[in-house]
């Protein structure tokens, strides 16, 4: 089985670890750690709110 590539590209540059995108994940699959954003693959459902909600400007694949 080949492995779920998600839509959402986290460019650790750009991140700066605000937390916008945290708060406003629906499934929780955000978390920061050492300064950045990290996405649980398991939990996210690719609805590109983190996307939207980004004021670094964070992207789709």
């Amino acid at each position: 089985m080949d492995k779920y590539e998600h839509s959402v590209l986290l460019d650790r540059a750009k991140c700066t670890g605000c937390t916008s995108c945290l708060k406003h994940c629906p499934t929780e699959a955000i978390r920061i750690k050492e300064g950045h954003a990290v996405i649980n693959d398991s939990r996210c459902i690719d609805c590109g709110e983190c996307i939207r909600i980004c004021p670094h400007r964070q992207r789709r694949r």
